[in-house]
């Protein structure tokens, strides 16, 4: 937390954004209510720079640029003079909608837009009042603009005033900014995380540092499912600088004063594993289990009309079952964590997108309360939703806790993929059909899939689906599997954006339909979605030779409050099975604004390229019941020259402000593989799309 020392050290003019029991409420410092801890979000320093604490992480996404941009919007602040710091864990600073402090969901700048806003007209508007008392004149005489009091005649910067305003009470509703008066939102401010990245200062997890701090790694099981039943540790303890090999739930920890003592430590472990349910399998073992999954009755989470009745009598049937399976996160930064447990206080360094799950780790693994726990955010190298867990924290705090020292976990690649926490594995069976006129009547979806959000995830994207089909039934069936799975970027949009997009083309292509009219017909009552597919098509040139590949395919999706469409531009090489992408047209409507465009662009941009790598190349594969991939070269991810040209658009609708991290990435996969189909007549029902893969199909 803040200190009030830290506070009077900032001097100045602070208010805080704090969480009370009505609601958030915007306070001075020195207000805080009996039973709150202090905290900090904005100061106004008296030279006149501005600090914003930010409540979410930077994983390379631009909330440490798009959230300050509020503040300084509505302060009216020089761009110049705006500073961002990570703000603490703990409650004040939690995000108002989620109830947690969390990085994910594509709800950044979204939920916190309104909240940011109020604090910088609040800060303006008291800095009008304090210096309408000092220089004697009216308020409305004065004016706020570009970080000065402006007067008839003369300008004071508003650090002159940063001590008054303290004093001044806060306005119940000030007045914000509209859309004319904007000097930032909607524009591209230059990036304030990337001069110390450039400069090399930026301090990453694995960058953590304290004096005298041990080194730690964790050798996993061989196969999920597994726990450590006899340890031999007497080799490993003879390498020098190992200080202590112990047994943590998740497999064994060693412990020693450099990272490669640790790693030559670890290769001297014998370590028996106990059984487990999946040793031994393999992909098709998993296959195989998926598909009987499909078999059992689920949970029918939506019906609409006669969707089985519908199918029996129409001219045109599919039926397909898509298997999609796990993913690997591939964060550049691999997990790593500096645990510091002491007796009267616990400090954690933690690239983590989840400060209140690490608050509350820490203070159930310390025993200490909230008060004295320290958590620091450092940037993600990455994060894809994979750092919302916080296993790898856990680690390293119980490993400190027990050696009484600073401890740095760190994760090498091979034990990244080694752990898990995969997107799940998914099997998905599509029955849909479409009557004389190619329109489509009924879709029967129902997946069998390892549960995220107790299962909600499961069907996201389906049971809200946008297209105006008569005739739906979804149905989800929960998998208990001992691989370890977790949110990964577009949650189960990856896999359900995929088999509705490719069953939506499977149609068309059967009654002999175009895949965008087809869409457009199930769109008409939804006149955002209609325009996203409409303008997509337009820009793509739908209907025309595609300008760099041979055959063009569509797909559209929503999710997390966007509506996003794709056309990729797509040819193979029917001889090798090679496929690819020369270019993809994106479309994406977030509702009535966008708060920085470039951001905007590159999020799409690397849901694309993500989309992607997904697509032609991401799969873990198993063997014995583990993973045997172990690194990039048995991982591989989409290469530079393999990206193909990316057209983003940006469309507008007055309506509900949608997220951005996420929606770019679902309709990518799908596009691909729909060029496939009226390209080259391939009919995708999995994932990757390997050379391997589309042989057997051609």
């Amino acid at each position: 937390m803040i200190t009030r020392r830290e506070l009077l050290r900032l001097g100045g003019f602070t208010l805080s954004v704090m969480l009370m029991p009505e609601g958030y409420k915007i306070l001075k410092a020195g207000e805080t209510p009996k039973g709150y801890a202090p905290n900090l979000w904005i100061n106004l320093s008296r030279d006149n720079y501005l600090t914003v604490f930010v409540n979410k992480s930077e994983m390379g996404q631009g909330v440490y640029t798009g959230l300050p941009m509020l503040v300084a919007e509505e302060l009216d602040f020089p761009w110049e003079r705006v500073r961002v710091r990570p703000a603490p864990a703990g409650r004040p600073y939690v995000d108002p909608k989620m109830g947690i402090q969390l990085t994910g969901g594509s709800t950044s700048v979204k939920n916190m837009y309104e909240i940011l806003r109020l604090a910088g007209a609040s800060m303006r508007e008291m800095l009008l009042s304090s210096a309408s008392k000092k220089l004697n004149l009216p308020k409305e005489k004065l004016r706020a603009e570009g970080g000065y009091i402006l007067t008839g005649e003369r300008k004071y910067a508003y650090g002159e005033f940063s001590e008054l305003a303290r004093k001044e009470p806060l306005p119940s509703k000030p007045r914000l900014k509209e859309e004319r008066e904007f000097i930032y939102i909607g524009k591209s401010p230059p990036r304030l995380d990337v001069p110390e990245k450039v400069e090399g200062k930026a301090v990453f997890g694995i960058d953590a540092f304290e004096e005298g701090m041990l080194y730690a790694v964790v050798e996993r099981p061989p196969y999920f499912g597994a726990k450590p039943m006899k340890v031999e540790t007497g080799e490993a303890k003879k390498v020098p600088g190992i200080v202590d090999v112990f047994t943590l739930s998740s497999g064994v920890a060693v412990c020693g004063e450099s990272f490669w003592s640790c790693q030559k430590g670890r290769e001297r472990l014998k370590v028996e594993w106990s059984e487990s349910f999946v040793k031994g399998w393999e992909d098709k073992d998993f296959e195989k289990y998926f598909r009987q999954k499909l078999k059992e009755r689920g949970e029918v989470v939506r019906v609409k009309g006669s969707p089985q009745s519908s199918f029996e009598k129409a001219p045109f049937k599919v039926e397909e079952t898509y298997i999609q399976p796990y993913l690997y996160h591939a964060t550049m930064e691999p997990m790593s964590c500096l645990a510091w447990v002491k007796k009267e206080e616990c400090l954690v360094y933690a690239p983590t997108q989840s400060q209140t799950w690490v608050l509350e780790t820490a203070k159930r693994i310390s025993g200490l309360p909230e008060s004295k726990i320290r958590v620091i955010t450092t940037y993600l190298g990455g994060g894809f939703g994979r750092k919302a867990n916080v296993e790898f924290v856990a680690e390293a705090l119980e490993i400190s806790k027990r050696l009484g020292k600073p401890v740095k976990l760190i994760y090498t690649r091979e034990d990244d993929l080694k752990s898990g926490y995969f997107r799940p594995y998914s099997a998905t069976l599509i029955r849909a059909s479409a009557d004389r006129e190619g329109n489509i009547n009924s879709l029967s979806f129902k997946i069998a899939v390892q549960p995220l959000l107790g299962g909600r995830a499961s069907v996201e994207g389906v049971e809200n689906i946008p297209y105006a089909i008569p005739n739906l039934h979804v149905e989800r069936v929960d998998v208990e599997l001992p691989v370890s799975f977790w949110f990964w970027r577009s949650v189960g949009s990856t896999h359900n954006a995929f088999s509705i997009e490719r069953v939506i083309d499977r149609l068309a292509y059967e009654a002999k339909r175009d895949a965008v009219d087809i869409r457009l017909k199930l769109l008409k009552d939804n006149p955002v979605a209609y325009r996203v597919v409409q303008t997509a098509a337009e820009k793509a040139g739908w209907g025309s030779r595609p300008k760099r590949g041979e055959a063009m395919g569509i797909a559209y999706h929503f999710s997390f409050g966007s509506h996003a469409c794709h056309v990729a531009e797509v040819s193979l090489d029917r001889k090798s099975g090679k496929v690819r992408v020369h270019r993809v047209v994106a479309v994406m409507d977030v509702g009535p604004l966008v708060v920085h465009p470039d951001l905007l662009v590159s999020q799409v941009e690397s849901g694309v390229i993500m989309g992607l790598s997904m697509a032609l190349k991401e799969e873990v594969r198993f063997k014995g019941g583990g993973v045997e991939n172990t690194n990039f070269h048995t991982y591989p991810l989409l290469t530079m020259s393999e990206a193909p040209q990316i057209e983003v658009h940006i469309l507008t609708s007055n309506r509900q402000m949608g997220g951005v991290g996420e929606p770019g990435l679902p309709p990518t996969a799908p596009a691909v593989a729909n060029a496939l189909l009226w390209g080259y007549g391939i009919k995708v029902n999995r994932l990757p799309m390997s050379p391997e893969y589309i042989k057997t199909l051609t």
